[in-house]
């Protein structure tokens, strides 16, 4: 209650501001996106081995995620919109560079150079809605209605240019799409992490050990995520479905998705985080359940459309989390990174436990690890009411009876 009677009393956002800082997620978290594709286009383009492709695009998911990590403690220093343009410019060259080269050690480098520009960008996205924003959840959820509709676009049109030019063809499109976002990032504010509706009573902190917490509990929820999602196509064929249906079944799941993310929109902080995200793991882990344990079509197609509704849904929440323990936006930023290593960690895990103890392996793995990024959240929750609410919070309920009584 008392959140919702903070954000009632505030003006909206900018759509400016709000358009700027979406262009920046989008360009940031493209490449992940898309990465089924580049990994087909360096085996079909450059006769790559399985091992090497994958090489190729987890250099570019680390780089992601480390520089998104390096830069989130120091980044609210800088102006958002400057350190967006020298971002996207690296990424833009790296594109460029990537697109002619046919060496696979510059090809590495390329690659390494566009995930440091991607991931700078990525953390500028969290970090300026986290210290701007009046509603930070609110935004993160704007953010996932727009990576639904786009996902439907990117998907189509990545396929077919993946088919016609190879690696050639994804990489000039997540170029293309660079390009096109580029100008938009100039909406970002050309300030640092301040806004004017806070004092400086506003910007408290939590301890470094609530924002570790939450670090890990987004790891552990995007790894067993991940770890599902990656393997839906096999999943699919145990199911009794061919690739092609799976592909249509994932393409209606992304737009259906947009539900989950919509859902999350209107929702927002009405019901606080806790309810939210004990929604979000029990439905996930029911899920896994179904997608591991069962094999019948009907069953595989409702558990992966519920996989991406949930997975929209969820995310604005967990990166909302972060947000609230620091208002520079420097535990925002850190949680993109969060985002980016359980991203990149899911199908080594699910890999690693299929061939161990097979698929309900993957299952009961799934379960734990979502259970333990459940309990790391409540944690961070519980220590975030009241009692041990930061004076930020505290500030602006008691500033809010204050003027309610006057």
């Amino acid at each position: 209650m008392t959140e919702t009677a903070r954000h009632s009393s505030m003006p909206r956002d900018p759509v400016s501001f709000v358009v700027g800082a979406t262009a920046a997620q989008v360009i940031g978290g493209m490449v992940p996106q898309m990465s089924p594709f580049v990994i087909g286009g360096l085996m079909d383009g450059l006769s790559l081995s399985e091992r090497d492709s994958g090489f190729i695009v987890s250099i570019e998911l680390l780089a992601l995620a480390v520089t998104a990590t390096t830069i989130a403690p120091i980044l609210p220093r800088f102006s958002y919109r400057r350190v967006s343009l020298v971002a996207v410019v690296l990424a833009l060259v790296a594109q460029g560079g990537s697109i002619f080269s046919v060496s696979l050690g510059w090809l590495a480098v390329f690659r390494a150079l566009a995930g440091a520009g991607e991931g700078a960008l990525y953390a500028v996205s969290l970090s300026v809605v986290a210290s701007h924003c009046k509603n930070p959840d609110k935004v993160y959820g704007y953010f996932q209605v727009v990576w639904a509709l786009v996902s439907v676009a990117l998907f189509t049109i990545g396929g077919q240019l993946t088919a016609a030019f190879a690696h050639r063809g994804i990489l000039a499109l997540i170029a293309g799409v660079t390009l096109v976002l580029a100008p938009i990032l100039l909406l970002i504010p050309d300030d640092r992490a301040k806004s004017g509706f806070r004092t400086e009573a506003d910007m408290a902190q939590a301890s470094p050990s609530l924002g570790i917490m939450t670090f890990a509990a987004i790891v552990l929820y995007l790894t067993a995520s991940a770890a599902i999602y990656a393997f839906s196509a096999p999943l699919g064929e145990r199911a009794g479905l061919d690739t092609t249906a799976v592909g249509y079944v994932l393409t209606i799941a992304s737009l259906i998705g947009l539900a989950g993310a919509g859902v999350a929109t209107v929702v927002n902080v009405r019901w606080g985080r806790a309810i939210p995200i004990l929604g979000f793991s029990v439905g996930f882990v029911l899920v896994a359940l179904a997608l591991c344990l069962w094999r019948s079509p009907t069953v595989y197609i409702v558990a992966v459309i519920a996989s991406v509704v949930i997975y929209y849904f969820s995310i604005p929440y967990l990166f909302g989390l972060a947000a609230a323990l620091d208002r520079n936006g420097r535990w925002a930023a850190a949680a993109g990174s969060a985002y980016l290593l359980g991203f990149a960690a899911g199908p080594l895990v699910a890999g690693s436990v299929i061939a161990t103890a097979g698929y309900a392996g993957l299952a009961g793995v799934c379960v734990a690890i979502t259970a333990a990024a459940w309990g790391l959240a409540v944690v961070v929750i519980q220590r975030l009411s009241w009692s041990g609410a930061p004076p930020t919070l505290r500030h602006e309920i008691v500033m809010r009876i204050v003027t309610s009584n006057e």
